[in-house]
């Protein structure tokens, strides 16, 4: 629900010595040499209609200490559904049984309906009060509870774009896989396809951008080349497109410069969505076009030459003590054992296999022996980062209201009922997201959470018996 598209410049990062050229709810109930990349050519809403209203928060939701939104009043705003719903006062009646039996039963007290406007959504709710007699001369206990059918859409996720604004990202590509057209830069395809999606999926995100290495970064064989902003380029936020596309370097732009600092960039993106609501889901989407490099405390030449471990390390950790999975996408990787020489790339390493693992401890791996997304023109990588949004979409849905009996509690997709599981990572179902009580969200998990996928919506029943 819970890839996402980052970018790391692997292979050429364009330096070179002097020796190597969310939605609604409805309730129905060295010498510095220049840096030059080898190959690079010259200059190149709700159901009323009306949006959600917050009051706080990333995701626009209004939450308890656990960061899940809950219901304030009898009518809740969220930044994902909105809903207006009725409650119900205890019923003052009581039902005994005779010494020493002890039973369980439902009156049902009155069905009400109300109607508003046709700007408004209608209500209905089924009142019913349960009660419980337990030993001879104890007293009964009524516990209010509503029946109700609503249809929820999942959580908005919070993703990070992470970019590779190394200076090979000029080099020239066959973007539209036709020999008979003009070859355009790395760059201006990747700036082109981030457009298109951000365009396409302003709604069902909230984005933010980081840059590696940042516009401040030189083409020299300098520790210049590697610098990163210690605060990512553009916070994650909602309809986030024109901030992030405005703190881009321009697409015809052909001064890009630097080496590639993926550690860093991630470093920085991972250090922000931590700030975020960890019940919301999290991911970042790496673009490079080459290895990682510039490793934190290192020199030239193995501050360019010597690949960045760490980086793997960073990744894996954040996934499997964060939670925060990385998609990553790689553009014109070659898979093949790179060159020993001062060239201003990692020496003696395979690019290609290095993003594979990559992929694999950032917990985004796809199946079979290409594990990363790997993408040779425009096209591919539009296919790429297309797919990846598709999978990061969440199959977190915010409870509104918690359930009285949580027991009870039915979830069905398009009509057809999900079973209730226990183990998301190897059943396909739903689950609570918390193991006790308060209940505030639920995850639908394996299948289930690929038919939520392409639904959008699931729909929620509550009751006060078994239904």
């Amino acid at each position: 629900m819970t890839s996402i598209g980052l970018v790391v410049g692997c292979g050429d990062d364009g330096m070179q010595t002097s020796q190597t050229g969310v939605a609604s709810q409805t309730t129905t109930a060295t010498q510095p040499t220049t840096l030059d990349t080898l190959g690079t050519s010259e200059g190149s809403e709700s159901a009323t209609g009306t949006p959600p209203t917050t009051s706080e928060g990333t995701m626009g939701m209004t939450s308890d200490s656990s960061g899940v939104p809950t219901s304030t009043s009898e009518s809740t705003s969220t930044g994902m559904v909105t809903a207006t719903m009725s409650t119900t006062e205890p019923s003052t009646d009581t039902l005994t049984t005779e010494p020493p039996e002890t039973t369980t039963s439902t009156s049902t007290s009155e069905t009400t309906s109300s109607t508003t406007d046709t700007t408004t959504s209608s209500t209905s709710t089924t009142d019913t009060t349960t009660t419980t007699t337990t030993d001879p001369g104890t007293t009964t206990e009524d516990i209010p509870c509503n029946e109700m059918q609503v249809v929820l859409t999942p959580v908005v996720p919070n993703v990070m774009l992470v970019l590779d604004k190394s200076g090979s990202m000029l080099s020239l590509w066959d973007h539209d896989a036709n020999p008979n057209t003009a070859q355009v830069s790395r760059w201006y395809s990747l700036y082109a396809v981030v457009d298109q999606v951000l365009t396409a999926f302003n709604a069902n995100f909230n984005f933010g951008m980081n840059l590696f290495p940042n516009k401040q970064a030189v083409d020299t064989y300098v520790p210049g080349a590697c610098p990163v902003n210690a605060n990512v380029e553009v916070p994650v936020a909602p309809f986030n497109k024109n901030p992030i596309l405005n703190a881009l370097p321009a697409q015809n732009n052909n001064t890009i410069k630097g080496g590639t600092p993926a550690q860093a960039g991630v470093l920085a993106a991972l250090n922000h969505l931590k700030t975020l609501d960890p019940m919301i889901p999290r991911a970042i989407m790496l673009i490079t076009d080459g290895a990682a490099n510039c490793t934190t405390g290192k020199q030239p030449p193995p501050l360019f030459e010597d690949y960045d471990q760490s980086l793997h390390t960073l990744v894996g950790n954040a996934f499997t003590q964060d939670g925060i999975p990385t998609y990553v996408i790689g553009i014109a990787i070659a898979n093949a054992v790179s060159p020993v020489q001062m060239d201003g790339s990692p020496d003696n390493i395979n690019p290609y296999e290095k993003l594979n693992e990559l992929a694999t401890q950032g917990g985004t791996a796809k199946p079979g022996p290409e594990k990363f997304y790997s993408a040779d023109n425009q096209v591919e990588l539009q296919a790429a980062l297309n797919a990846i949004v598709t999978d990061a979409q969440s199959c977190v849905i915010a409870l509104q209201d918690q359930p009285g009996f949580p027991q009870f509690t039915k979830v069905k997709i398009g009509g057809v009922e999900v079973p209730k599981i226990n183990d998301c990572a190897n059943e396909n179902g739903w689950k609570y997201v918390d193991p006790a009580p308060p209940y505030v969200a639920i995850e639908l998990c394996g299948t289930a959470c690929n038919s939520l996928k392409q639904t959008g919506e699931a729909g929620v029943e509550y009751y006060c018996k078994p239904g």
